[in-house]
């Protein structure tokens, strides 16, 4: 009989995953300054761990893995010798945010992190700091190495017309599997949850989430306005990933943990609507950890970069959810997407078919549509690349026009189904 060691095979996504952080150790994305009238910086921690097959022969090496084994790279090639690595299924963290009433991230999925404070002394402190007030993991740890970064980005508002701020993602691994608990902060997290590789790559989970066109606006858009904004352009649709943990945490203390207690009502039609509602939360399972806008941009960098991985549904290009404006914004840039499929190359491109919505993209383009992040692409050997730098540049003027003109149109249709209402009403009015 085969023992447990020998009957389990290697992990094809360790190896990758092995590659993917030598390049990121060996390659590190330049520096962003802030852009005029913008000040704020912010960080955040990709943290990576290994799951083992057998947790019983997961061991830590301090030796050969630990701040005494050498360089990083050294420490990184020592982690990924070892059999339960190989063997092993490699994992994300992400958070859910707690709900908040007027935080633009509220119930957010998303990594640690958080605003730059003056005592950091760099963007990567920024990130060890608020993981550490946030989950309670030390990131400074001898079993934590920081591998590297991922493009920093500057958010910037719709159609990224005025920034926000520069957002640094850090990428950590965890050489060890037994770290301990995490600490959850009430006021910050809701819950904490590891996710695999395999089911971020997973294009069955991939899906589409719908987004306030004022979301970057937070809570200096009134109600009024979003309402407003909402009836004449609908909502902005975003790629999203839904995710399945592999193991969660949650803080128990912690507004939301637990659906408030309310008298259940009498009427009929109440319960009916409920009884819908919650048929419909059944059909998905996963509704409530969405993973879309910025943590879905920066973990799309991140899941390019291993090689031999189809990552063609990461990206879609941007639209409305109203089916006019779809259909206008397809028709006004259709020319434009089939030229700039012809230019650059065709491997990195879906088909564009007329059916479809919207066409999905695979590439390192400068402007996310889902995130509203412009960043500098980077290509495998740390060569910088400009084959994308005009893609959406070019792409949202024509959306724009797309939109205006549907707008005309809507307003035209109104104004000439009212004068035709108003004329049958007198019509009427007049024959009595």
């Amino acid at each position: 009989m085969q023992s447990r060691e020998t009957s389990i095979s290697s992990n094809p996504q360790s190896t990758q995953l092995k590659q993917t952080l030598c390049e990121l150790n060996q390659h590190r994305y330049p520096y962003v300054p802030n852009p005029p009238g913008c000040k704020k910086r912010a960080s955040v921690a990709l943290i990576i761990r290994v799951r083992p097959t057998f947790p019983d022969q997961a061991s830590f090496e301090a030796g050969k893995c630990g701040h005494r084994a050498g360089k990083d790279l050294a420490r990184l090639q020592s982690f990924f010798s070892q059999a339960w690595v190989q063997r092993g299924d490699p994992e994300v963290l992400f958070i859910k945010r707690a709900a908040r009433e007027g935080d633009r991230w509220t119930s957010h999925i998303a990594f640690p992190g958080g605003g730059r404070d003056p005592e950091d002394n760099d963007d990567g402190a920024t990130s060890i700091r608020e993981t550490r007030e946030e989950i309670g993991l030390d990131l400074d740890a001898e079993h934590c190495l920081q591998v590297g970064n991922l493009s920093e980005r500057i958010v910037t508002t719709w159609l990224g017309k005025t920034p926000l701020m520069v957002l640094c993602p850090f990428v950590y691994l965890l050489m060890r599997f037994d770290t301990g608990p995490l600490t959850l902060q009430p006021s910050e997290v809701h819950s904490a949850h590891w996710v695999s590789l395999r089911a971020l790559l997973c294009p069955h989970l991939n899906t589409f989430m719908s987004a306030d066109v004022l979301g970057r606006f937070g809570p200096s858009a009134s109600r009024l306005a979003r309402s407003l904004t909402r009836l004449l352009f609908g909502r902005i649709l975003t790629k999203a990933i839904n995710l399945v943990p592999t193991e969660s945490v949650y803080c128990s203390s912690g507004p939301g943990f637990l659906s408030s207690s309310r008298k259940p009502s009498s009427n009929v039609s109440v319960k009916l609507l409920r009884w819908l509602l919650a048929s419909t939360r059944r059909q998905n399972p996963y509704q409530q950890l969405t993973l879309w806008g910025l943590t879905h941009g920066i973990m799309s960098d991140f899941l390019r970069t291993l090689p031999s991985c189809d990552t063609s549904n990461l990206w879609a290009w941007p639209t409305l959810s109203p089916i006019d404006y779809q259909f206008s914004i397809w028709l006004f840039t259709y020319a434009y997407r089939r030229q700039k499929i012809r230019e650059l190359d065709p491997s990195t491109f879906t088909t564009d078919n007329a059916g479809e919505r919207p066409t999905e993209i695979s590439g390192h383009g400068e402007l996310d549509n889902a995130t509203f992040t412009t960043f500098p692409p980077r290509s495998r050997n740390g060569i910088e690349d400009s084959a994308l730098l005009e893609v959406l540049g070019g792409y949202y003027p024509r959306a724009k026009a797309a939109v205006f003109f549907t707008l005309v149109l809507r307003l035209g249709a109104g104004s000439l189904f009212t004068m035709w209402a108003i004329r049958q009403f007198r019509n009427r009015h007049f024959l009595r």
